[in-house]
């Protein structure tokens, strides 16, 4: 191989290194800015398991804007080699950072994802040691011969990408904070029957098998079949996981204050329904709590169901909210992850018809009781 040839090579390698790089970053920024409470989320967890301390919610909130930023910035300064140097200098760092957490976590097994693509893609600790891997290979690569980066775009323009770079991103991640994420990947977005999903995750999760014995033999029993005579012991149900199911919308379980299964009532009301989702009542805004009151009467006004759904399953905490905000609903108790996932809010709003989401809202833009009437409930009636 010549001289010349071997300098075409390198160069094709590093600039496929730079645009994998590139790609990566501003993919993973991306979808941070798009969520940042389920950063937010993934960072308590981080916190949570590896820290004997918690860290506020506003100031992890802060940290995930940041790390998008962060993260669309570099991958930007990659596509268009921006300050090449100095750029592919800080790539290797910080991934060298980030392999090294991940070697730990691949280890340790802290949490069970690192969230770095939030629910976008979803990969195991080790798939993720991997990725981190090839990427700090190709990060060492551009640094080595980040002469070799190939310009796109004039020295003159760069400043300009800059500037729309930090304005867009920063941006977009407030705006998905006051208007919850513009695309949604949970398994609850708008327009999802929440009716089939639930019944069908929890009808596929398990291979039930129910176990009888009598005189030395087994019999083995699925749910519709029926019991045996009453010669045969009952030994034990075994459920065994079937295929990768959807475990979150499995989760969709609600209990009243009496601990009774109120699923059912809320998936397969008729009309519209609204949830009010506060996962911590201790926490949780109270700024927007005349509107929620108002669209309490509302709903009651023209019988639509309306339940508040909570983790805060103590007295203390359900007085300490009906006391600070004159709340007259009663609280359904359901799990605190489902109900995080359910919509980034504390509180937020969802509405169903028929047991289909047609909207949610967050605690910074619920709608006033005469425009939620012309907008969006007037827009499916029949």
């Amino acid at each position: 191989m010549t001289q010349k040839t071997k300098s075409i090579v390198l160069s094709v390698a590093v600039n496929t290194c730079r645009l994998l790089l590139a790609a990566t970053f501003i993919f993973s920024g991306f979808v941070k800015a798009n969520d940042p409470l389920g950063t937010v989320y993934k960072l308590e967890d981080y916190v949570s398991a590896m820290a004997w301390f918690t860290l506020p919610e506003t100031f992890l909130l802060g940290c995930a804007v940041i790390l998008a930023f962060f993260e669309f910035t570099l991958g930007v300064y990659t596509l268009f080699a921006i300050s090449r140097k100095t750029t592919s200098r800080i790539t290797v760092a910080f991934m060298v950072l980030m392999t090294l957490l991940t070697v730990y976590i691949a280890i340790a097994n802290p949490v069970s994802d690192c969230g770095c693509f939030g629910d976008v893609i979803i990969l195991s600790n080790e798939a993720t040691l991997a990725k981190n891997i090839v990427l700090l290979a190709a990060a060492i690569l551009i640094c080595r011969y980040y002469r070799l980066q190939v310009n796109f775009v004039g020295s003159g323009i760069k400043w300009l990408i800059s500037l729309l770079t930090l304005c867009f991103i920063i941006g977009y991640a407030v705006y998905c904070i006051i208007n919850l994420p513009v695309f949604d990947f949970r398994p609850y977005q708008v327009g999802v029957n929440l009716q089939k999903s639930v019944a069908g995750a929890s009808e596929q999760l398990f291979d039930v098998k129910i176990i009888y014995e009598k005189d030395g033999k087994t019999l083995e029993l699925t749910a519709e079949d029926d019991d045996p005579d009453s010669t045969w012991t009952y030994v034990e149900t075994r459920r065994t996981p079937v295929g990768k199911q959807n475990l979150a919308t499995a989760d969709f379980y609600v209990t009243n204050a009496d601990d009774e299964d109120i699923t059912e009532d809320i998936l397969f009301a008729d009309g519209y329904t609204f949830l009010l989702i506060i996962p911590n009542l201790m926490d949780a805004d109270e700024g927007c709590i005349d509107k929620v009151n108002e669209l309490y009467d509302y709903a009651k006004e023209h019988d639509m169901g309306f339940y508040c759904l909570t983790a805060s399953a103590d007295r203390r905490s359900q007085t300490y909210w009906s006391d600070h905000t004159g709340a007259e609903y009663e609280y359904s108790i359901a799990d605190k992850r489902m109900l995080k996932t359910v919509v980034r809010a504390k509180p937020g709003l969802v509405l169903l018809r028929d047991g289909i989401i047609v909207k949610k809202w967050s605690n910074y833009n619920m709608p006033g009781e005469e425009e939620l009437a012309n907008k969006y409930l007037y827009l499916f009636k029949e």
